[in-house]
């Protein structure tokens, strides 16, 4: 016969109603030290490596498995005859080796469920494929319909593992600065009602949110360890891809052949680099994020190449972001702080393949692709490689390790500066063909795996809250539905805080009373348990009752030092009024200069206006001048010329005039010299020849003609 009867505890009434209680806080001081005290950890990059099988049997293979974490790298032959080789085998040594037929459960339960595990407890996470293009990379990220990848796997076992301990959707809403604040009930259940107005728009048939329902398929699944069942969780996705060195959001909002925006990467208030303006999706199910997944999909930017038919043509990016926050028994969020809230991310990266233009023969975009995609891995493997360097010299000056210089390695700088775990899957094509490329990837995940990665998990500020205990939170809320069923009201309104009754023990222990000495048996042990039950509530109420002092004295210095923030409130407020009057005298001085510089101003600009003016006016006058020179110029010019026509013509008229006049002139002269001499002879000795005299208008060198010619004729007269 099992007792039915409870043990009635005389504890104060409000304690029972209330479900948020405080402990005893320390000063500011020590809560500045507890928060800034960090837990470092240095742990290695974990590199893990998947062989491809090979496309038949027939094909040459360069890579032989030794044992699950050393493989060799064997030269073929052709290789060895081309470059002259010397080495033909080469070890190298892996966290973990999965050859061609292990399963993708393997692989993800070996690399990515303790980073679920490490994403739920509020770690972050980040795991890339890395490797020569058609390795098998987006096969191991994502899979196929029958053989699920790492990122559906992880979506699975993330929902089933925290199933029950979800909040109501859009009461974590993002704040798109890389964080989440905390909405009312009111404001969360408008924006469902909403968003299924949508859905009943579009026509499209409303998913079922509940989390068990919707992974039904996800019963074979591990549960993981680390769930706070004193908190509630809200899962967020983005998608996004790194295309010629330019970041684009894969799930924007509108049509799928809508061109892509470019984004940019920023930094958030806690120095972590995001994209901001990204389309940020709560989910609800893990159906629901590989829906949205898809869609994304169609957006990728894919390609055809001669060594791959579906090449990855751009870097992706799938980020998992859980934020929780702690709960009361009714599910509901205790406090709309965001300082309660965690957030920790897993980004999973699908890398694309690294590719020889002597080997695709691509020209054109693709060649572009191809180059823009060497380079940004090529970036990553010197930023790895800097990492590398200054953590082996310790005493020379550390490098410049060149995030900025790929988009890829900017946003997860502060994954390799010590902010999560990061892990890497390294997918070999054993092709003998692929020697070269597979030797490059070989000789950087050596390199890689003497990273070492610190990992500073800071102590969380828990801000007075007290959990609310999972286990001990059910049994309370089943004693209080218990109580109120009752229809005695004395044992309705029993003054009594049923969640302390898992805290005094066990469960009472079944008895029977058949003989005398199983009541007395029995007896003696309820007794025992009782007195146990006793202690056990005298040490609670002690320690409570040292807690009540502790927030007693804590309260008293509260209150110490509030009055003396009194005091020197009232000093700051009277120096804030002095200022503020000095502010006063001083904005109307600023205001009477302000008022005389305008003035002055435009006095400034009317002088110009003036300037400006007799500028264009001596402008034109100046223009006048110039024509009116040009003009006196030309007419100079044209009297000039037509002088000289008319002195030209002058001179010829001159020159035929004197050649004709000057033989009849001269005959004349003659024939009046020989009549003279004949008529009436003269004394040649004392004979004077008169001058001649030509016709009235000759000009002065028609008269030189004649002068010159006396001469002649008075010779020709004496002889």
């Amino acid at each position: 016969m099992k007792s039915t009867t409870s043990t009635p505890m005389k504890v104060t009434k409000m304690l029972q109603q209330r479900e948020l209680r405080t402990r005893p806080l320390p000063s500011s001081k020590q809560t500045e030290k507890v928060s800034n005290v960090l837990i470092q950890t240095k742990e290695p990059l974990h590199v893990f490596c998947r062989i491809k099988s090979l496309p038949s049997d027939g094909d040459l293979c360069c890579v032989r498995v030794l044992n699950s974490d050393k493989i060799i790298l064997e030269t073929p032959f052709q290789v060895l005859d081309n470059k002259q080789a010397a080495q033909k085998e080469t070890q190298y040594v892996f966290r973990h080796v999965f050859e061609s037929q292990a399963s993708q459960q393997d692989i993800f339960s070996t690399v990515a469920q303790p980073m679920v595990e490490n994403l739920i407890r509020g770690h972050n996470g980040l795991l890339f494929t890395y490797g020569v293009t058609g390795s098998g990379k987006t096969y191991t990220m994502t899979g196929d319909a029958n053989h699920r990848g790492i990122m559906p796997r992880c979506l699975e076992t993330l929902f089933r593992t925290i199933s029950g301990y979800q909040a109501k959707k859009f009461i974590f809403k993002s704040d798109h600065l890389n964080n989440f604040e905390i909405q009312f009930e009111t404001d969360a259940r408008l924006e469902r009602h909403i968003e299924n107005n949508e859905y009943f728009k579009q026509g499209l048939e409303r998913k079922d949110a509940d989390p068990l329902t919707a992974s039904q398929d996800t019963c074979g699944l591990t549960l993981l360890q680390g769930k706070n069942k004193d908190n509630v969780h809200a899962v967020f996705i983005t998608y996004i891809e790194v295309y010629n060195n330019s970041v684009y959001d894969l799930l924007e909002e509108g049509n799928i052949q809508k061109s892509l925006q470019s984004r940019i990467i920023r930094e958030d208030a806690n120095h972590n680099m995001f994209v901001h303006g990204v389309r940020e999706i709560e989910i609800k199910s893990a159906e629901e994020a590989i829906e949205v997944f898809q869609t994304g999909q169609k957006r990728k930017r894919m390609g055809h190449t001669i060594l791959n038919a579906e090449s990855s043509r751009s870097h992706s990016v799938f980020t998992i972001r859980l934020a929780q926050a702690p709960a009361n028994s009714q599910e509901e969020l205790v406090s709309p702080d965001t300082r309660t809230i965690t957030i920790s991310q897993l980004s999973l990266v699908d890398l694309a393949g690294s590719e020889r233009s002597a080997r695709t023969k691509n020209t054109g975009l693709r060649l572009r692709e191809a180059g823009n995609i060497n380079k940004s891995l090529m970036t990553l493997r010197t930023c790895l490689a800097y990492l590398r360097e200054n953590q082996q010299q310790t005493n020379a000056a550390p490098k410049v390790i060149p995030y900025r210089d790929s988009k890829i390695t900017h946003l997860f700088k502060n994954y390799f500066d010590g902010e999560g775990q990061v892990s890497m899957i390294v997918c070999i094509n054993p092709r003998a063909e692929d020697y070269d490329e597979n030797a490059q990837v070989m000789r950087f995940a050596e390199m890689a795996q003497e990273v070492q990665i610190v990992r500073a998990t800071p102590i969380k500020n828990i801000l007075g809250l007290t959990p609310r205990g999972g286990k001990g939170n059910k049994i309370s809320k089943m004693a209080v539905s218990n109580l109120n069923k009752l229809h005695n009201a004395d044992e309705k309104n029993f003054d009594a805080d049923v969640r302390l009754d898992c805290l005094l023990g066990p469960s009472f222990p079944e008895y029977k009373i058949g003989t005398q000495a199983q009541a007395e048996s029995s007896t003696q042990e309820l007794t025992q348990y009782l007195q146990r039950r006793i202690e056990r509530k005298k040490a609670l109420r002690i320690d409570l009752e040292s807690k009540f002092d502790g927030l007693r004295l804590y309260l008293m210095d509260i209150l110490s030092e509030n009055s003396s923030l009194n005091c020197e409130l009232k000093s700051l407020h009277t120096s804030y009024q002095k200022e503020l009057h000095r502010l006063g005298a001083l904005e109307s001085k600023i205001r009477l200069h302000e008022s005389s510089i305008d003035y002055l101003n435009n006095k400034v600009k009317r002088r110009e206006r003036q300037i400006d003016d007799l500028k264009r006016q001596l402008k034109h006058q100046q223009t006048l001048l110039d024509k009116k020179d040009e003009e006196k110029e030309h007419q100079k010019k044209k009297f000039n010329a037509k002088l000289t026509v008319e002195m030209d013509k002058d001179e010829n008229h001159s020159e035929e005039s004197s050649s004709t006049e000057q033989p009849s002139a001269i005959e004349s002269l003659r024939i009046a010299s020989v009549i003279t001499t004949i008529s009436t002879p003269r004394n040649t000795k004392y004979f004077t020849p008169r001058p001649y005299r030509g016709t009235v208008g000759s000009d002065k060198r028609r008269c030189r003609l004649l002068t010159s010619d006396e001469g002649h004729i008075i010779k020709r007269t004496r002889i």
